[in-house]
């Protein structure tokens, strides 16, 4: 896995835009969807409690497993969210983080500049996988933020702003 092309990420808290963007990026890059609302919609479907407001462990072993997988698929340029995100998840809920997120090799697999899409009141929404209150995104956006900079990735903070307007930052960025 450590041999090829590093991803680019975008993170942030729940409801933010990012799979919107995602979405369109995908008309011109190779792009990863969020492992982690598959993982909740197949925990769901299957009357598990794999999610992060049940079983956090859970949640966080099968996203690792099925990401770890996907970032072997070297079409992949984008990933909506990465790894670290489950190290936020985990110290928001006060919990430990498991040596194997502590030692992935983040650098080498993903690119050190980020995409943020912050937290926006407008365009956030619950639905059946994003149960999280807005307050709770925004406890999540500063450990997010915390965890990236910890980790030594640059942040570029994408502005709350029309889709196509994030999409042209984005591929001006990394072209």
């Amino acid at each position: 896995m450590y041999n090829l092309p590093k991803k680019h990420i975008i993170t942030g808290a729940p409801g933010t835009g990012k799979t919107t963007l995602i979405n369109l990026l995908k008309d011109t890059v190779p792009c990863m969807d969020e492992v982690s609302r598959r993982v909740i919609i197949d925990e769901q479907k299957n009357n598990r409690n794999g999610m992060p407001w049940e079983d956090i462990h859970r949640f966080t072993d099968l996203v690792f497993e099925l990401t770890t997988k996907e970032l072997l698929n070297s079409n992949t340029l984008i990933c909506d969210r990465s790894l670290l995100d489950l190290e936020a998840y985990l110290t928001v809920a006060n919990k430990p983080i498991p040596n194997y997120l502590r030692n992935f090799p983040y650098k080498k697999n993903y690119h050190t500049t980020v995409f943020f899409a912050p937290t926006w009141f407008d365009i956030y929404c619950k639905d059946a996988q994003r149960l999280q209150e807005f307050e709770y995104c925004l406890t999540l956006e500063k450990a997010l933020l915390e965890q990236y900079t910890k980790k030594g990735f640059e942040i570029i903070m994408l502005p709350k702003t029309s889709v196509t307007t994030r999409k042209k930052l984005v591929l001006e960025t990394i072209v």
